[in-house]
């Protein structure tokens, strides 16, 4: 019988088969687009954007990796919005979404790249929790991320090809 499920998870991987439903398309992007908007509203230093795709209670954990030790900090996305929009010159790029959806809930993981007056100062890996609200509309309920000052060659060497 061990033989047997171990044969069956291998098969179920090879196919690509999860426990995790698969949206559509359109559903994907939809989500994927709300990213985007975030990353928009950033570099025009949208408050009222960001907030909007933010919800009331968003909270926000960055994972910083420093010679000295990695660190962890948690904000209060409301606030962080308000505070975000004072660096100059700010501009996040990301590649390679991979978004997991089942119901009103998703997830987005991309590796990403930070910019500050067009020049890339890290990278890291972005993972968005989102919620979908009784209007169809996507929001963001956690946002957490690494600052990888060292993380860019890597990151960018395992694109996936188009």
């Amino acid at each position: 019988m061990k033989r047997f499920l171990t044969g069956l998870a291998v098969a179920a991987a090879m196919l690509g088969w999860s426990g995790v439903a698969r949206a559509a398309p359109a559903e994907d992007a939809a989500v994927v687009a709300q990213v985007e908007r975030f990353f928009g509203a950033m570099k025009a230093k949208d408050v009222a954007t960001l907030q909007a795709i933010l919800l009331p209670d968003a909270t926000l954990t960055s994972q910083r990796v420093r010679p000295e030790g990695t660190t962890l900090a948690r904000f209060p996305g409301q606030a962080w919005a308000v505070d975000i929009v004072k660096a100059p010159g700010i501009e996040e790029r990301m590649w390679d979404p991979v978004v997991m959806r089942r119901g009103r809930i998703a997830m987005v993981w991309a590796p990403y790249e930070f910019l500050r007056d067009g020049k890339v100062t890290h990278c890291g890996v972005d993972v968005f929790d989102l919620v979908q609200g009784d209007d169809g509309g996507w929001r963001i309920a956690h946002l957490m991320w690494t600052q990888e000052p060292q993380g860019c060659a890597e990151l960018k060497a395992a694109r996936r090809p188009r």
